[in-house]
């Protein structure tokens, strides 16, 4: 139940820049099977949590920050991987409690300083909005985690072109209740455009 709950708050998130002309996540490309990546990664040290279907679940130390999740999405029908996600800020007690940021501050402080150090790596982004919903409540910070909880926050950065680049790296500030837990976290994925293009397809093809 609990890697459910990830995996549905991670889907309910997402010229050509040289930086992003090959998929990769920690020095490994985003290719082959989720199986074969998620070994590269258990190769660097990164924790096997638990797997669904196609998808995995890892934890381990990514851009200095302790116990960060990763999702590994495959693409729809395929064992072949698409996307790697990366949740801060969520953490979950030995009986099983997912506790998450408790201050908009902490939870604005991290998507800042990595939005910062992203764009120092991959330059200006291709798209962005940090605003909140029109109904949503903003006058204290108490509300504006409240508000990301109810998942009225719609902070995001994009670097990367679908047409044009090999991937795409998005930043967000995510939230929202998911099989009874309020959970509130900083989102980083890393897609393989084109493996996401094939995911795509299999949806298209059964509608």
């Amino acid at each position: 139940m609990v890697l459910l709950t990830f995996f549905l708050f991670a889907i309910s998130l997402y010229a050509q820049n040289p930086a992003l002309s090959v998929p990769k996540f920690k020095g490994v490309e985003i290719t082959g099977t989720v199986d074969q990546f998620g070994a590269k990664l258990a190769s660097q040290g990164f924790k096997f949590i638990d797997k669904m279907e196609n998808n995995a679940v890892y934890m381990g130390r990514f851009a200095g920050m302790d116990d960060c999740l990763i999702l590994l999405f495959s693409v729809e029908n395929s064992k072949d991987i698409a996307a790697v996600l990366v949740l801060f800020g969520i953490s979950i007690s030995e009986y099983g409690t997912i506790h998450s940021y408790e201050t908009w501050e902490s939870l604005f402080g991290d998507y800042k300083r990595l939005k910062d150090l992203l764009a120092e790596k991959y330059g200006k982004p291709t798209d962005e909005n940090e605003s909140f919903s029109a109904d949503a409540y903003t006058s204290s910070s108490y509300f504006k985690l409240h508000s990301v909880k109810e998942g009225q926050c719609q902070y995001y950065t994009k670097w990367g072109d679908d047409d044009v680049d090999k991937m795409t790296v998005k930043l967000a500030i995510g939230g929202g209740r998911s099989l009874g837990f309020d959970c509130a976290a900083v989102v980083l994925g890393y897609t393989n455009v084109a493996k996401s293009e094939d995911s795509k397809k299999e949806v298209l093809d059964d509608l």
